[in-house]
């Protein structure tokens, strides 16, 4: 217990401090907007490793077999199907039917055959 004894008025040196309880609200709002961030977040994990994605956009590309590709952009998961069309060292080209689209090849999640499903995670 804390000493109070110095102060003057007697209902000062009497409080007792709440603890945690005087905290509460705001963990329980904390709590709750996580909680809500968490339920609206997009699940952005790679299903392919770097060496399948290598592999498998080679193939395509020599074949010039159409793919839907899942890659990320600004942190949320977007599709887009199309042909490529240009590889590079760190960059593959896409041309879907309304336009072009250049890639990280980091940024690609998930590459599907078209006539393939497309893995929902």
């Amino acid at each position: 217990m804390i000493d109070r004894s110095y102060l003057p008025f007697q209902s000062a040196r009497d409080y007792q401090d709440p603890g945690m309880q005087k905290w509460m609200g705001f963990y329980l709002s904390e709590h709750s907007s996580s909680l809500r961030e968490e339920k609206n977040r997009e699940d952005i994990s790679i299903s392919l490793s770097m060496e399948e994605k290598v592999l498998l956009v080679r193939q395509l590309y020599t074949n010039a077999f159409p793919a839907t590709f899942v890659f990320k952009f600004s942190n949320q998961r977007k599709v887009v199907s199309g042909t490529i069309k240009e590889i590079g060292k760190e960059f593959i080209s896409i041309k879907s039917e309304t336009s072009f689209l250049r890639l990280r090849r980091e940024d690609i999640l998930d590459i599907q055959i078209e006539g393939e499903e497309l893995h929902e995670s």
